[in-house]
């Protein structure tokens, strides 16, 4: 682990300083106010030189809180270095893995990168396109857990990012919903109970539903963690294996089904039009959506919508009688810098001062959730700038966080054939029967695939 860098003592300076004078006396026939005069001069030459102007793009995801907050960050580091311009390019998260892929493989790429870690195999795979911080001394690792940097920053050997935010994992909750239909916010659900009472609400309310969810999120906010609670293992391991049982699918594309034959959750054809933006859809606006399974770096969004006093958090959906109850845990997002920038060291520099400078963490607050950083996030909670539910997912995350998953969980191709079988379950189009053997083979063959090339 790369410490950050230490100014040498004054008594090192000096004897440094001693040696270099004794040398130069003893080689040098010219006088010594001549050769003094030359110094001064050569120094107020390199003084007087302006700095050389640097501009870099630096690419993100988010919501408009957190455009706005990084905006204002990268204005501050510009009065901090007039000579450095750094050009945003930010949308939402929709095409922005796409996009990135695209630019990695045509090498133009930002200098910057905002990415997601189960991205960093399909990153790994193009090449090395990001810098190694661990060869960095522009930039202090002690201020972050060494176990993330290893397990969720690090691909063959190489620190490829930074993270910027602790994200838990947690229940969103709409206050005046529960209420309504007098739900406690305190219980802590299982998939069991929940369908229950999301079926009641729907019977009493056609156009209520106590859960809706992304059609992309359905292997994330159910079916992953639906066979972690109940086996106390992931679906499949890092050893290429399925290994998840035909009968443990079964129960897990049942719950899929039975989410929202019961009208618990809202019908996928209606949330696929608010994909990664459920604060932009009008049922969600007017109430008539209960909750949400969320990574806490999207609680802003939703409180924003709600209203703080409408808004609360809890602790995630599990199996009954699971032998696993931890909470799934990642970092919200990781900050790389591309390696054939033509400022490597200028964006290193950047990267340390927007994740662990305290002036850069008062303008961030917890925008992308809470600062992994020790140094940033003891500013925020010393000055009570951090957010109270996002605070509280990541406390019970925290108490007890899942494992990291396997490598090929991310994998891109073995995710898309997930959510695709979870799709066409959520949609009736196929059985848990069938939909456990299609996942199964269909992803078995991928993973041998991805098991020869790894050799």
């Amino acid at each position: 682990m790369k410490k950050p860098v230490r100014l040498l003592s004054m008594a090192c300076i000096l004897v440094l300083l001693g040696t270099s004078f004794s040398a130069c006396g003893s080689s040098s026939n010219a006088p010594a106010d001549q050769s003094t005069g030359q110094a001064a001069a050569s120094s107020q030459a390199a003084a007087s030189e302006p700095a050389k102007n640097i501009t870099m793009r630096f690419a993100w995801w988010g919501s408009d809180a957190r455009h706005q907050a990084t905006l204002a960050a990268i204005d501050a580091y510009k009065q901090k270095n007039p000579n450095v311009t750094i050009e945003g390019e930010y949308q939402g998260y929709d095409g922005y893995q796409q996009k990135l892929m695209t630019q990695i493989a045509g090498g133009s790429a930002p200098d910057l990168i905002q990415f997601d870690y189960i991205w960093n195999q399909d990153l790994a795979v193009q090449g090395d396109n990001f810098v190694d911080f661990n060869t960095k001394t522009d930039v202090d690792l002690t201020a972050f857990p060494e176990k993330v940097l290893k397990e969720y920053c690090t691909v063959n050997g190489k620190l490829i990012g930074l993270p910027m935010g602790t994200n838990g994992f947690g229940l969103d909750i709409n206050k005046k919903f529960f209420e309504k239909y007098g739900l406690s916010v305190d219980t802590e659900w299982t998939w069991d109970k929940f369908i229950e009472e999301g079926r009641k609400i729907h019977a009493k309310d056609k156009e209520a539903y106590l859960f809706s969810t992304d059609p992309s999120a359905l292997p994330i906010v159910v079916f992953d963690p639906y066979i972690r609670s109940k086996t106390g293992a992931y679906w499949l391991n890092d050893d290429y294996k399925v290994t998840a049982t035909k009968e443990e699918m079964i129960e897990a594309f049942t719950t899929i089904k039975e989410l929202f034959e019961s009208g618990t959750a809202q019908p996928l054809g209606e949330s696929a039009l608010y994909n990664t933006k459920l604060e932009q859809m009008p049922k969600f606006i007017n109430g008539q959506i209960g909750s949400s399974l969320e990574w806490s770096g999207t609680v802003g969004k939703y409180k924003d919508v709600l209203k703080p006093e409408n808004f609360t958090v809890a602790k995630p959906v599990t199996v009954k009688d699971g032998k696993d109850q931890s909470i799934a845990f990642k970092p919200s997002m990781l900050l790389g810098v591309y390696s054939k920038s033509q400022d490597v060291d200028e964006a290193v520099k950047f990267a340390n001062w927007f994740l662990n400078d305290q002036d850069a963490s008062m303008i961030l607050t917890d925008s992308r959730s809470i600062p992994t950083s020790e140094t940033a996030k003891k500013v925020l909670v010393d000055a009570n700038k951090v957010d109270m539910d996002i605070a509280k997912v990541v406390d019970f995350t925290l108490k007890n966080p899942a494992a990291a998953p396997p490598v090929a969980l991310s994998n891109a191709e073995v995710f898309e054939i997930e959510k695709d079988v979870c799709q066409k379950v959520a949609y009736s189009k196929i059985t848990p029967e069938q939909a456990a053997d299609e996942l199964t083979n269909r992803v078995q063959a991928k993973l041998d695939e991805l098991k020869a090339k790894a050799k």
